[in-house]
């Protein structure tokens, strides 16, 4: 019998690792700005984000704001600014060092962003100054999903296209993480999917999910993946 499939919201977090560059045009003068140009490294397929648009952008922060903090100015803002996007508070570890951001999603076009920056710094943000930047950085984005339990253990995103998430036994180092990918990308027949840890904060306790990021429809492949991760997981902390 098909159980019935599960809506709901919840608080969590995503950690990946992407290539990071320094905006240098249409920002305020001399504050901190990083794009990540390829948003699911890894995947090459149909229903990647526009290239004419804005990618993922990182507003560098002075100093630390709370997640509550930054969903409180957010909400105001959102109250008169004229254009979408979508904000959430988190981290970007370098190799050396390691900054506070903002990531600001679904932004229609660069021209907006100074207008952005400038409501944001009116509510009390303040951003660092401009460092030039072209490398891998490790991003941590606090955020809100909503998404459908299509069955136990597997969750669409009802809010972005392509996007699942799988439950996994435990948290993984990230060193741990990157070996599996790696041998995971090796034994499945199409190595198109881009992947990233992730947790969901639920009532009975923290949940550890792989999102996976593919060509929508594709259930097979993404419990393919799903097994080979599990299982490598169970070998290796047996």
């Amino acid at each position: 019998m098909c159980q019935d499939r599960i809506l709901f919201e919840t608080l969590g977090y995503i950690k990946k690792e992407q290539n990071l560059t320094t905006v240098e045009g249409n920002i305020i003068p001399n504050t901190f700005v990083l794009e990540s140009l390829h948003p699911f490294p890894g995947y090459h397929g149909a229903n990647l984000p526009e290239k004419s648009k804005p990618g993922s952008l990182f507003l560098i922060l002075t100093k630390d704001y709370s997640f509550e903090e930054v969903a409180r100015i957010t909400k105001e803002i959102k109250k008169t600014f004229k254009y979408d996007f979508n904000a959430s508070q988190g981290h970007i570890h370098f190799k050396t060092i390691s900054y506070p951001c903002i990531r600001i999603k679904y932004l229609k076009s660069f021209t907006f962003l100074p207008d952005l920056q400038n409501m944001y710094q009116d509510h009390g943000i303040n951003f660092a100054k401009q460092k030039m930047i072209d490398s891998k950085g490790l991003i941590v984005i606090n955020k809100v999903f909503y998404v459908d339990e299509i069955e136990e253990g597997l969750y669409n995103d009802l809010e972005e296209d392509s996007k699942y998430y799988v439950e996994l036994p435990k948290d993984l180092p990230w060193d741990v993480f990157q070996e599996f990918t790696k041998f995971v990308k090796n034994n499945v027949d199409n190595s198109d999917f881009a992947v990233a840890q992730g947790v969901f904060y639920r009532k009975a306790g923290i949940v550890e999910v792989l999102r996976i990021y593919i060509c929508e429809g594709e259930i097979d492949k993404i419990k393919t993946i799903r097994k080979l991760y599990t299982d490598l997981t169970q070998k290796k902390y047996k």
